[in-house]
């Protein structure tokens, strides 16, 4: 009895110990993979973030290295990576010849999705706005299942819970502007924007609630800061994510009529690591990051 005892027990440790599929949903279809999967194509920076914060760097075989790759990442930039081209148009040649046995992709190659998924299993990593911080979890809890961590994942998101916990009682009753710079011009991003867990999980109030939701925000001037005159104003130079220009948001911010502002009046100008916020926003890391500057910043 001992002995057919000690065989069913046997037995049932080694079934729990066969890798179980894990299947995974997103824009574009259902897809299934080994949840020992070590051969990971990520094209999107975000993902990329998440997958290494939950300790699944070592799956990853090649990246959009024709892009700029933020400096978190820089260990990725080695001889052993292959490169993809960038986050808009992958090198589908490059891709099949690699024969990953997982493609991860992100919204901006989401037109180019069916197609990759042709080649080898695929899965659009992608924040829903209009559920900011369940999409965020969401996506999180997914990679966390490729790599067998979602313990690891729940304790990390739990402390940024209650991170934004706190903010949001610092932040009551504080209005915010978001704005993204781009070669002198500007433009602002309200609630359940792509830059709108400041307003949505962090509660700055938008003083705009108008604003347009949309990739590429709503084009203003300054006086419409100064006209709005918001309590913060959180800035994103995009000049300063895709390349090594810095000091173009301050520059462009330093007008006569932006400094009538409480914003600049009170020293509540927030220049925001744009890397995090404009190539890596929902990869885990820089969420940490990202919370931590507008906790560093709110008064």
């Amino acid at each position: 009895m001992n002995k057919l005892l000690s065989a069913l027990l046997l037995s049932l440790s080694f079934t729990a110990a066969v890798a179980a599929p894990v299947t995974l949903e997103s824009p574009v279809g259902k897809v299934t993979v080994e949840d020992d999967v070590d051969k990971v194509a990520v094209l999107d920076f975000a993902a990329l973030d998440t997958l290494n914060t939950l300790e699944g760097g070592d799956k990853v075989i090649g990246l959009p290295l024709a892009a700029t790759v933020p400096a978190q990442l820089s260990s990725f930039k080695n001889d052993k990576m292959i490169d993809f081209g960038n986050v808009k148009e992958v090198n589908l040649e490059k891709l099949a010849a690699a024969k990953p046995q997982l493609v991860i992709i992100g919204g901006r190659l989401a037109l180019q999705g069916k197609t990759i998924s042709e080649i080898a299993p695929t899965y659009q990593f992608s924040l829903d706005m209009e559920n900011y911080w369940t999409s965020f979890r969401q996506q999180t809890m997914n990679i966390a299942q490729l790599t067998g961590k979602t313990q690891l994942a729940e304790q990390k998101l739990a402390a940024l819970e209650e991170k934004i916990a706190d903010i949001k009682k610092k932040s009551e009753g504080k209005s915010a502007l978001i704005i993204l710079v781009n070669n002198g011009k500007m433009a602002a991003f309200g609630s359940r924007s792509r830059f709108g867990i400041i307003h949505d999980s962090l509660g700055f109030a938008p003083i705009d609630p108008s604003i347009k939701v949309g990739t590429h925000g709503q084009g203003i001037s300054h006086e419409f800061i100064a006209e709005k005159n918001p309590d913060y104003l959180f800035v994103i130079d995009r000049g300063a994510a895709v390349s090594n220009k810095t000091g173009q948001a301050q520059q462009t911010l330093d007008n006569d009529i932006v400094k009538k502002s409480k914003a600049f009046k009170n020293g509540n100008i927030v220049y925001l690591n744009a890397r995090n916020w404009y190539l890596m926003n929902g990869g885990l890391s820089a969420m940490g990051e990202m919370i931590d500057e507008v906790a560093a910043a709110v008064k």
